[in-house]
């Protein structure tokens, strides 16, 4: 077992390479990695899933050892997907994914199957030639799916997944990091475990802020200035909440990216340092960190980018 630490007490985590178990065909294009990850939380299930342009999407086992590619349709196969979710629509899971160059979302089944796409929205904010629809990350409620236009617009969108319909829209463009109801970038959406709120990773000015899934606006946590955070994550862990941030940059020019871990309050626990102190060459910049508890521990499933790589960190009891 590794010996070497990055984090504070109560959340420090050691680097587990022997999970970095990726396909052959995954590792000749890991370093084109730019998304992130949805976990299979039904009971029974625990898979994880994650795409990978170049390879469409990979499965993950539960205990985290092996990895299988899923076909998909060979238009997609060469599709960046910016961000993967998991939910349940009409009784059966579906996995959502924001095609951040290709100006739509997919929505398919565990297997690769194309059920439907969303493509750019029709409101007026839109009909603009030169307004893009970039898509981001996406988050099921019900039947309705939100989707962040983080490197276009700027909204934040409902689809009815039933009548496959837009139906609503928040938000847009600000380079003002006050702004309270516009985003400089609305890299990832989630929500807060407590009032069911929309948490969103405003990246360029290292924000996390909290909505209601209709844009109602309730407030803004900072994070370290300079560190661009992508996403946000939570998982209740011996009796506490917790939040995991994965920042493309650190405040400090040209060092290394970290991974932060928050309490209930969104007031900094932890600093990890994937590249500085547990030796992962690649992770210069964290796209994507989400939790994973799993027969009695915590880990930490991460991928950097620009160079992209796949990295596990287990909890240190």
């Amino acid at each position: 077992m590794p010996t070497h630490q990055s984090g504070q007490n109560p959340f420090s985590f050691i680097y587990r390479d022997d999970l970095r178990n990726l396909p052959a065909m995954a590792l000749a294009h890991e370093s084109k990695l730019h998304g992130g990850f949805a976990v299979d939380r039904r009971p029974g299930y625990g898979h994880l899933y994650y795409g990978m342009a170049g390879c469409g999407l990979l499965r993950i086992s539960p205990d985290l050892i092996t990895q299988e590619i899923i076909d998909l349709p060979p238009d997609l196969q060469t599709v960046n997907f910016h961000s993967t979710k998991i939910g349940e629509f009409e009784g059966k899971p579906r996995l959502f994914l924001p095609a951040n160059n290709d100006a739509m979302v997919a929505i398919v089944t565990l297997d690769g199957d194309v059920e439907m796409t969303l493509t750019k929205p029709e409101f007026a904010e839109y009909q603009a030639a030169d307004t893009l629809f970039k898509p981001t990350d996406t988050l099921l409620l019900g039947d309705q799916l939100l989707v962040a236009d983080g490197y276009g617009a700027n909204y934040i969108s409902t689809a009815d997944l039933t009548t496959q319909q837009w139906i609503s829209h928040f938000g847009g463009k600000t380079s003002d990091p006050d702004h309270h109801g516009r985003f400089g970038t609305a890299h990832g959406i989630n929500l807060t475990p407590h009032h069911h709120h929309l948490a969103i990773a405003d990246r360029p000015h290292s924000r996390i802020a909290v909505t209601t899934p209709t844009g109602d606006w309730i407030g803004s946590h900072a994070l370290p200035a300079g560190s661009r955070p992508c996403g946000i994550d939570y998982v209740e862990w011996k009796g506490q909440w917790v939040a995991v941030v994965g920042s493309l940059d650190d405040p400090e020019k040209d060092r290394p990216a970290p991974i932060y871990i928050l309490d209930a309050d969104y007031h900094l626990l932890s600093t990890v340092r994937p590249k500085e102190d547990l030796g992962i060459e690649q992770a210069d910049h964290i796209h994507n960190v989400i939790w994973y508890p799993h027969n009695g521990s915590l880990f930490l499933i991460c991928q950097s980018w620009n160079p992209g790589r796949y990295f596990v960190l287990e909890w240190v009891a």
